[in-house]
């Protein structure tokens, strides 16, 4: 994940409620070389801002829960 860029900002609208990045399947989350937390998304290979997982959301926003169970889920 360190050598992803960063997600555009343009690409995540602000969003309240339980659809938030940290909420999707594609979040992830990692360690750099200096034990910093980096946060990112698989599905665009980017990092996010500190604070962004929690209050934004993309277009490709799908549940964990039915990602688990093999639902497809078109946001």
């Amino acid at each position: 994940m360190e050598e992803w860029a960063w997600v555009d900002e343009r690409d995540l609208v602000p969003f309240r409620g339980a659809r938030v990045c940290m909420t999707c399947q594609h979040f992830s989350w990692g360690v750099d070389g200096h034990c910093h937390t980096l946060l990112g998304c698989t599905l665009r290979r980017g990092l996010l801002q500190h604070g962004e997982h929690l209050t934004r959301q993309c277009e490709h926003w799908a549940s964990v829960t039915e990602a688990g169970v093999g639902v497809t889920v078109v946001a």
